[in-house]
């Protein structure tokens, strides 16, 4: 009988302890999935991607990670940046996985894109443009002939080459594709404006020959369905675009 006495109280603050245990973690399982304040949020990015995302003294830095900084801040995180394949962002998959929270590495507004995540608000207008050397002889999308043009893979600048008729050579990422133009392994390189034009200001032996306006509109992506970081999203480009913020950032990474 004095055994069981002194079993019962250990057993009920075993009981106590374990339903205050319980509790704690029902309430940290809440708190994540409400997003509260604090912790990271996670962005992923192809760099490098100058103006957008390059490295610079061992940091990822750029317009997108300006603008990442900015959305952290307002939503009272610290930014995580992810590297991650071109490919598994204008996929979804990125996102779908799981790998990162949000995609902000200048990719353009499609209506195939909106089919598997969800867009922001505009953030930027960024044109097509042809980049080549001075001495190439190319002066349009049209006269490239049966010269190599070299394109970053799944990127509207391949696409549009593509459907002037260009042979492609498809590069993983920008620099390697600037390295092959300046080298002589393709003849032009076709890409968004805003990056061709910091390289040509980089080398004065190259031009951009021609630039075209397909209206193509740059967003913050998320995982479909993500309303509520979406609003968020917004609500910081509605706050940058308003207090002047996003005129400097444009400013400081693009000289726009």
């Amino acid at each position: 009988m004095s055994k069981l006495r002194r079993v019962m109280p250990a057993l009920a603050v075993l009981s106590a302890t374990g339903l205050i245990l319980t509790g704690c973690e029902s309430t940290s399982d809440s708190d994540s999935q409400a997003g509260g304040e604090g912790g990271t949020i996670t962005v992923c990015a192809n760099s490098p991607y100058p103006p957008f995302e390059f490295e610079r003294d061992g940091e990822v830095v750029g317009f997108d990670m300006a603008l990442a900084d900015e959305i952290a801040k307002d939503l009272g995180k610290e930014k995580e940046f992810i590297q991650a394949n071109f490919e598994t962002l204008e996929s979804g998959a990125a996102l779908d996985t799981d790998q990162c929270e949000m995609v902000i590495s200048g990719m353009g507004i499609t209506d195939e894109r909106k089919a598997s995540m969800d867009f922001s608000e505009p953030y930027f207008n960024d044109e097509i443009g042809l980049l080549t050397t001075k001495d190439s002889g190319i002066t349009s999308f049209d006269s490239i002939g049966d010269a190599s043009v070299g394109a970053q893979q799944a990127t509207s600048g391949e696409k549009y080459a593509e459907e002037k008729g260009a042979t492609i050579q498809q590069f993983e990422d920008v620099e390697l594709m600037f390295q092959s133009l300046e080298t002589g392994g393709v003849k032009a390189v076709s890409g968004n404006i805003s990056t061709l034009g910091n390289r040509a200001n980089e080398n004065e032996d190259l031009e951009i020959v021609e630039t075209v306006d397909t209206g193509e509109n740059l967003g913050v992506a998320v995982k479909k369905g993500n309303t509520e970081l979406l609003d968020s999203v917004n609500k910081t480009l509605d706050r940058l675009n308003e207090d002047g913020t996003m005129d400097k950032m444009r400013e400081e990474w693009i000289g726009l």
